[in-house]
């Protein structure tokens, strides 16, 4: 970039600048980007999932401790 362009040499002062177009910029990105995130539905069968996992690991653990113990 040129600094003549910025500054005028015969008083000193600062000119002016030309500014990209953010409203262009703003608004593709608001396109990318999407709120709904994981939804609550894919979130509830998750943590149901891993309860249900888990309290047939522990069942599974008893049966086996047991199994040994006995």
């Amino acid at each position: 970039m040129d600094l003549d362009a910025l500054f005028d040499k015969d008083n000193g002062s600062v000119g002016t600048v030309e500014e990209p177009e953010t409203d262009e910029v703003a608004d593709e990105a608001a396109d990318d980007t999407d709120d709904s995130g994981i939804g609550w539905k894919a979130l509830v069968l998750f943590i149901c999932g891993g309860l249900v996992i888990t309290a047939l690991v522990v069942a599974f653990m008893v049966w086996v401790i047991e199994g040994l113990v006995l």
